[in-house]
């Protein structure tokens, strides 16, 4: 060892080494709950790409709500709409795309901030749209598994 590395130096060093671990364990969670809470809200999207209740069922808490344009979706209106486009011929494809602008963690709450792009394509004709909205949304982690609780969601001007 060299010689300015004497007894209080290594104290102070195994300080700040001890102190540090803690927050790189705390940065390691973060960054898991970060792709984890991204993951969940991009799967429950495909609800609307599939038409599959599974993506509901799988992401959301049986609370769930969704405020979309001045209206409260819950979890039964979700059913009732998906049933009614099962039941209808499958005319757009859409595909969808996240920008978070921000995800905050606090314990077991999460709430983010984020652009939803659908974009769709008509199954006959290839017609391309793109609808834009700016949304909300509010997890709880239950079991260690992120889960929806609500949504907001506001269209973007064309």
């Amino acid at each position: 060892m060299p010689p300015y590395f004497n007894k209080p130096m290594k104290k102070i060093l195994l300080v700040c080494l001890l102190g540090y671990a803690p927050l790189s364990s705390f940065a390691q969670e973060l960054a898991k709950d970060t792709v984890a809470i991204k993951n969940v809200i991009a799967d429950f999207f495909e609800l609307f790409s599939q038409n599959d209740l599974k993506y509901m069922e799988r992401n959301c808490t049986p609370e769930f709500e969704l405020y979309e344009v001045g209206y409260l979706w819950t979890t039964d209106t979700l059913r009732n709409f998906v049933a009614k486009r099962q039941a209808q011929k499958r005319i757009w494809v859409r595909t969808n795309a996240f920008n978070f602008i921000r995800i905050n963690v606090k314990k077991d709450i999460a709430w983010v901030g984020y652009y939803n792009t659908a974009s769709l394509t008509h199954a006959e004709t290839n017609e391309k749209r793109t609808v834009k909205w700016l949304e909300s949304a509010i997890l709880v982690k239950k079991n260690r598994r992120w889960w929806l609780t609500q949504m907001h969601s506001t269209p973007m001007p064309k």
